[in-house]
């Protein structure tokens, strides 16, 4: 075990130390250094589906809207416009003008044009938005889009039949983009959407270059040219990715700094970031302590050395280490498959089962990282209600037995066969925590007599299967793209069974309320109606609703600007590192024991 740790700790020291080194061409002073959030696929926001690529495009691109970093609750504000878009008075239309001073980084596709030829224009944001909508590109984000604009679905289809090669559709006119001049546009949509807005401030919406696009054509998603406040320096896939400041990024101040001067300086305050991916979360955890990574995302494994006893460890308060503890906007669930014909006609069986499924012993494993999920809309959120009890979610095998009686199956037996019910369980991969939580709903379900066959599948298999209607039982999350109850709420609509609905739930007293809601803005009424589709929800029990994951991470306090945020997707832009204190801080720094880490916080007189 001590051979291993000291491995992993040499291997990622290595990976540093190659980023840290300095010679005659030193990296600027302000670098931040970090690992990566998980594998980093693309750069390309039109398919950065997954988290961390996500998040790493939007260091690189640009939106139309962001959201503020400091006010709560979430407000959007303007990123690449003058002021926040005017609609109509039905919010079918919307009017949007962009800055004068946005320009596409430069990079040899541009090469013998001048600056003003990297300008960003009205006509950048419409090929941007069409290119999702391009059938040929299966972009996995185009369900921002999709029956929202008007001719945007139209455009879809017919892309479908062009060669690869054929991008004159992106001149036709198209009845949902309107242009008026390089700055001004209108977006039509097929009907009101006062949520529509939010897409906008999500890194699959950042605007791209029609000329770096075609010019690099398969390889575009490693060759970004964006506006955002940094540019790719380098990217060494699965090792290391080297962000610097892009010096022609539009004019933005955080008047919020820490740093009184840093509140007069343009963003972004840093002048370089060194991403590394490091696959052992022990060996960043290591890396964390000695001073080499600036922050830390503590995982299940560690924080017993970080939190015992529910406070930060005295040998890391010691330190000047800060521990952020915050729900994230995530709901995580096992969901029945409705297309499966015992499931989806049966309230009393998935009701048994919720009630045999017990939640804290999920709480154990995930060593009090998760906080349970009472129904579909989490902490955060309009319309969720923190003293409500989901009946269907205490763990209580009396009544769970009572249920399966009036499910039709008394003792778990299944009445056409005389044996006992079978259920598939599946889960996206064949990790040992998700062995552990295949074994955990066997047991659970053995006691009402149901027999459970838990399923690791890749991640492919696993999402072609749930395509193709071949599970019963499975285990996801969903994560919030907007801070709107709506986006959780959507996962239950019967139009979208097959899309972000995994489950395909189909009921129609649930449609009507929620084609209620889709078109009301912002007020007290329909906060009461989002309280009372959660409440319709749990009862129904599509899910089992799970829990809420907490983030737990750890900053050093040179690291500065740090405040915790679910939709600061280019947050990076506000931090800043204090060298100065960083290196001081580091040659303080003496090993810590584990007996510093395990031990409590003194008792108080």
């Amino acid at each position: 075990m001590v051979k291993a740790i000291l491995t992993g700790l040499s291997i990622a020291a290595l990976i540093l130390s190659n980023g840290c080194r300095r010679g005659n061409d030193d990296p600027p002073k302000r670098i931040m250094y970090t690992g990566s959030g998980g594998k980093v696929k693309t750069l390309d926001p039109a398919l950065a589906a997954d988290l961390a690529s996500r998040n790493m495009t939007a260091n690189v691109y640009d939106t139309l809207l962001q959201y503020s970093y400091s006010e709560r609750p979430y407000k959007l504000e303007p990123s690449m416009l003058t002021a926040l878009p005017e609609s109509n008075h039905d919010m079918s239309s919307y009017t949007f003008k962009l800055r004068d001073d946005l320009y596409f980084r430069d990079d040899r596709c541009f090469k013998e044009q001048s600056k003003r030829e990297r300008r960003i224009t009205a006509d950048d944001v419409r090929y941007s938005f069409l290119r999702i909508a391009d059938a040929r590109l299966h972009s996995p984000v185009f369900w921002i889009f999709r029956g929202r604009i008007k001719g945007i679905d139209e455009f879809h289809k017919a892309t479908g039949g062009l060669k690869s090669d054929d991008n004159s559709i992106y001149d036709r006119p198209l009845a949902g983009f309107e242009i008026i001049d390089d700055l001004n546009f209108k977006i039509h949509l097929n009907q009101p959407d006062p949520r529509f807005l939010y897409n906008l401030a999500i890194p699959y919406a950042s605007i791209v270059s029609r000329r770096a696009v075609e010019f690099y054509g398969e390889s575009f998603a490693f060759n970004p040219v964006g506006s955002g406040p940094f540019k790719l320096k380098k990217w060494i896939r699965d090792y290391r990715i080297i962000l610097e400041r892009n010096p022609e990024y539009r004019q933005e101040f955080f008047t919020q700094a820490h740093n009184p001067h840093d509140r007069l300086k343009p963003l972004p305050l840093l002048d370089m970031i060194i991403c590394n991916q490091i696959k052992q979360p022990f060996s960043s955890w290591l890396l964390f302590l000695q001073g080499k990574l600036d922050l830390s995302t503590i995982d299940k494994d560690n924080i017993d050395s970080v939190i015992g006893g529910g406070d930060l460890s005295p040998a890391l308060k010691k330190r000047g280490i800060k521990l952020w503890q915050v729900p994230e906007f995530e709901v995580r669930y096992i969901g029945f498959n409705f297309t499966d014909p015992i499931l989806s006609r049966n309230l009393h069986l998935r009701r048994a089962i919720s009630l045999a499924h017990n939640l804290e012993t999920r709480i154990k494993h995930f060593n009090g990282q998760i906080i349970p999920a009472n129904g579909p809309i989490p902490p955060g959120a309009d319309g969720f209600v923190p003293s409500f009890q989901n009946p269907w979610n205490q763990h209580n095998l009396d009544r769970a037995k009572k249920e399966m009686t009036l499910a039709g199956y008394p003792g778990g037996i299944d009445p056409d066969t005389g044996e006992p019910l079978v259920l598939t369980f599946d889960q996206p991969d064949s990790s040992s925590g998700n062995r552990q939580l295949g074994e955990m709903l066997t047991n659970e379900l053995r006691q009402i007599g149901i027999v459970v066959r838990p399923e690791l599948n890749s991640r492919p298999r696993f999402y072609q299967k749930l395509q193709q209607g071949q599970m019963q039982l499975f285990r996801l999350s969903w994560i919030g793209d907007y801070p709107d109850a709506e986006n959780f709420l959507q996962l239950f609509y019967s139009k979208n069974a097959g899309g972000s609905n995994r489950v395909c739930y189909r009921d129609q007293v649930f449609d009507r309320m929620y084609e209620e809601i889709s078109n009301m803005k912002d007020s007290p009424e329909r906060s009461t109606k989002y309280r009372e589709m959660a409440r319709y929800l749990t009862d129904r029990c599509p899910w089992i609703f799970e829990s809420h994951p907490i983030s737990f991470q750890l900053t050093h306090q040179w690291l500065e600007n740090f405040i915790p945020h679910d939709f600061a997707f280019s947050q990076w832009k506000y931090w800043n590192v204090d060298p100065g204190m960083r290196q001081k801080m580091q040659k303080s720094f003496k090993p810590i024991s584990f007996e510093e880490l395990f031990s409590a916080p003194p008792p108080i007189d």
